[in-house]
Order: structure tokens, then C-alpha cells, then sequence
């Protein structure tokens, strides 16, 4: 086969020729269009060549868009956690397919993905999880837009719903102290106390070490976490997310105390144990699943008679505590792994007027008396 390049108005296709009808002895080619400059297309030459040649090139017309995803989420496999490609399969599978997904890639237009998000929100579907279906789908059709499938991305010509700014529940230091002081007997409340004292979050807790705990320096470092899929990722979230979090004398009392107890339970299981040297653990030593903490955690709220929050509101507690107590909101993003001081202060807007009022209050009896 042999491949040339024609240029139609401002765009350059490749056409190969793939030989003779064998009924009708007519010549035959294969046009690939839509590329931008005379080298991209000479660049994909050798590539649609081997393509035909081993039988591996799809036509366009017969690629429907549940196909396209497919693909791309294979290649999204190799560079995203598996928790957070369980989540865009399912998305895909749950709200993108069964609307859209048997429209052919290249007839996909405008109408046929605001008809999918219109769809999704009949079903009652949040705006945010709309925006996540829309990242989703950009995504994906980028990259048929780069592999020259498609000319155009249509996603990126979608009206899409506004962000949803959730609520934040946290507790008051009252609040804290009673559910700290009712919760000691429970297995899990080394777990709570790290949460409430470090602004760590659950996958955080889960993963933590004892390897990772200085006793002397009354710190703790995030090495590891637990996965949405209960399984120990050995890098952190994020580069801001791997850090070292100074924790009060309190906790590291708690941990060494807690300690104790792991170490009667290796002696009493032996063999049976499974030491992963985690903190948060069975008695068997193994990881605590994140939906049965997280159960046991709402049961243990409503057994000390206080306010039900989320976990996760745990550490937005800590942070409000910190940011009531003057603490400076850097000090306050470096504790939560935050990337930037900036997401820090537009999770805690909510907090920042009070301080201002105290501010003032504060700075007119330092000067006035």
C-alpha cells in the first residue's frame, strides 16, 4: 500500500491506495481527512498504512460513541487509580450509554449530549455529578478530536448546569470534646481522634502506619492510603497530599496507648495475624473496610446524642476549629495536603467574616483600650 497527502481547502488528508476492486478491477482508496497541517498528516501516514494492512482500522461510520468510550476508558486504565476508573465506568454505564451510546462517534453532535445531561437530570441527578459526566465526555471525545476520528468535540459546545456549593457540617469544640470522651471505649476511636486532631482524611486514617508515626517529634506522615476499593495505595493523593502533620501530646498519648492493644492481639492471634503494621485495624490485623468505618462512625454519633456529620466533616472541623483560633490559613492548607492556600480559603469562606469581625474587635482593645 501507498499512502499520499492532498490538501482540501484549509485542511490535508491522506489518501492510500489499497488496490484493485477484485470484481470490478477499479482502483480503490482510503481518505483520512480532517488534519490541520501537511506534517500531522504526514506523520499519521505510516500508522493508517499498518492499520489496513493487519485489519486493525475500524471505519468511522461503524464506531458508535459506547464503542469510543470503551477505548478510551482502556487507555485511561494505565494512568488513573482504579478506584477512580471504577467511578467513570460506571458513570459511563449508568447515565452515558443507555442514552446515547449507540449514536456513531461521527454523527455525535450538540443536540445528542445536552439530550444525555436533560436525561440525567429528569432522573434526579445532581449538577455536580452532570459537570463530572461532562468531564468525562470531553475527555473522551478530545481525544477522538487528537486521533482524527472526529473533526470537533461536541461536549465542549454543551450548556452545562451550575457548580452546587455543598454544605459543610461541623461540630463545635463542645461538641468534640463530649463525642471524644464517649467514644474511647470503641475500637475505632483512635481513628476519630486522628481525623478530628490532624484534618486527615478517611483513606488517610485507614492507610496510616505505625512506621509512620514519630513519637518523639509528635508527628505523623501520609505514605499511604486506602483506597475506595479497600486496597493500600502506597503513594499518597497528591504530591501536597504525602506530608508530615505535627499532632498534640494528646494523640500520641492515645496511639501509644492504643498501641498496647495491637500488641496483645498479635500475641493472642500468632500466625493468624496478618501484620501490615497498620494503626487502624481488625483484630486479625486487617484493613478496615471504609463503608463499615463509616457506618460505625454515624452509629457512634447517635450513641453520644450529638449532631450527625459525615466523616469527612471531621476535617473540616479541625479546620474551622484552627481557623477560629487565629491560625494562619497556610499553616491550615499545609495540615489538610491542600495544593494551594487558594482552595483552603474557598472551602472556608464561610468562616473568614467572623474572623474579621474578631479581628477588629481584637485590634480596637490593643489600641484603644
Amino acid at each position: 500500500m501507498k499512502g499520499h497527502i492532498r490538501k482540501r481547502g484549509n485542511k490535508y488528508c491522506i489518501v492510500i491506495d489499497i488496490g484493485p476492486d477484485p470484481e470490478t478491477g477499479k482502483r480503490r482508496q482510503k481518505w483520512f481527512s480532517g488534519y490541520k497541517t501537511k506534517k500531522e498528516a504526514q506523520a499519521d501516514v505510516a500508522k493508517k498504512i499498518t492499520e489496513l494492512n493487519e485489519g486493525t482500522f475500524i471505519e468511522p461510520s461503524k464506531v458508535t460513541l459506547k464503542d469510543y468510550l470503551n477505548h478510551w476508558l482502556e487507555i485511561k486504565s494505565m494512568s488513573i487509580q482504579k478506584s477512580t476508573f471504577a467511578g467513570y465506568k460506571a458513570f459511563i454505564n449508568q447515565h452515558v450509554i443507555p442514552s446515547i451510546g449507540m449514536v456513531a462517534l461521527h454523527k455525535l453532535n450538540v443536540m445528542h449530549i445536552q439530550k444525555c445531561y436533560k436525561t440525567a437530570i429528569d432522573k434526579g441527578i445532581t449538577n455536580n455529578s452532570i459537570l463530572l459526566m461532562h468531564r468525562i465526555l470531553k475527555s473522551a471525545l478530545n481525544l477522538a478530536v487528537k486521533q482524527n476520528i472526529i473533526s470537533r468535540n461536541p461536549a465542549a459546545f454543551a450548556e452545562i448546569p451550575k457548580k452546587e456549593r455543598t454544605s459543610i457540617q461541623t461540630w463545635t469544640e463542645e461538641e468534640v470534646k463530649k463525642f471524644l470522651l464517649h467514644s474511647q471505649e470503641s475500637r475505632y476511636h483512635i481513628g476519630y481522634l486522628l481525623a478530628i486532631t490532624t484534618g486527615m482524611r478517611m483513606g488517610e486514617v485507614l492507610g496510616l502506619r505505625w512506621q509512620d508515626v514519630d513519637f518523639e517529634k509528635h508527628t505523623v506522615t501520609i505514605n499511604q492510603t486506602s483506597g475506595h476499593d479497600n486496597k493500600i495505595k502506597k503513594t499518597a493523593k497528591t504530591n501536597s497530599s504525602k506530608r508530615t502533620i505535627p499532632v498534640p501530646k494528646e494523640t500520641i498519648a492515645a496511639l501509644k496507648k492504643h498501641k498496647i492493644l495491637i500488641n496483645k492481639e498479635k500475641l493472642r492471634f500468632g500466625s493468624a495475624y496478618l501484620d501490615q503494621d497498620l494503626i487502624n485495624c481488625n483484630e486479625f490485623g486487617r484493613i478496615i473496610k471504609r463503608a463499615h468505618f463509616r457506618k460505625s462512625f454515624i452509629r457512634m454519633t447517635h450513641k453520644v446524642g450529638i449532631k450527625e456529620i459525615k466523616f469527612h466533616d471531621l476535617r473540616h472541623t479541625h479546620a474551622t476549629i484552627l481557623l477560629k483560633q487565629g491560625v494562619n490559613p497556610k499553616i491550615i492548607s499545609e495540615r489538610l495536603g491542600h495544593t494551594d492556600i487558594s482552595m483552603t480559603l474557598s472551602v472556608y469562606s464561610h468562616v473568614l467574616p467572623n474572623m474579621q469581625e474578631e479581628a477588629v474587635k481584637n485590634f480596637g482593645k490593643s489600641i484603644f483600650g
